[in-house]
């Protein structure tokens, strides 16, 4: 089986140096996947390694032949992918801008019955919680199957190093 993990969010925070916590985060998603089930490919989608910028024209609305290649790349790893996981920090009690944009420029079809699990993080005592809420709306929108049990990540800066490893109670500061 295949599985995409989706990094949702393109910011470096502060915790004390600029840092891509969401990177953190999705690093230990993978390395846990990696560990727990090493016969699956596990890859993480970036938004980053994408130049795909705001929706002015999603990826079914073009030809498959004028279909801009780094959209075309991705479409065919979403439609080949078995489940998705979807990380994302909490901007507003609501998922972030850089995950619902690069989850808008694809169609329903892509996504239609495959499990997507929800991992939300943040810098402060909530873990991104209220972002999962809306998260497994939009998700079902998208034809995804939310598993039901969603994963909240606080004070990740606290819990994994940049290599998403889990910083020992010894090693924290």
């Amino acid at each position: 089986m295949k599985f995409l993990i989706f990094l949702g969010s393109v910011r470096e925070s502060s915790p004390p140096k600029p840092v891509r916590l969401g990177l953190r985060v999705s690093k230990a998603c993978m390395a846990l996947m990696q560990l727990y089930y090493p016969q699956h490919e596990v890859e993480l989608i970036d938004p980053l390694d994408y130049g795909l910028g705001p929706v002015f024209k999603p990826e079914f609305s073009y030809s498959r032949s004028h279909t801009p290649k780094d959209l075309k790349n991705l479409a065919d790893k979403i439609a080949q992918a078995d489940g998705y996981i979807m990380v994302s920090p909490e901007y507003n009690h609501s998922m972030s801008p850089a995950l619902a944009n690069l989850l808008n420029h694809f169609g329903s079809s892509l996504f239609s019955y495959k499990p997507s699990a929800i991992v939300t993080y943040s810098a402060g005592q909530w873990g991104g919680a209220r972002a999962a809420v809306g998260m497994r709306t939009f998700l079902s929108e998208l034809g995804c199957l939310p598993v039901s049990a969603m994963i909240h990540l606080p004070r990740a800066q606290e819990v994994f190093d940049e290599e998403g490893a889990v910083i020992e109670p010894s090693e924290q500061k």
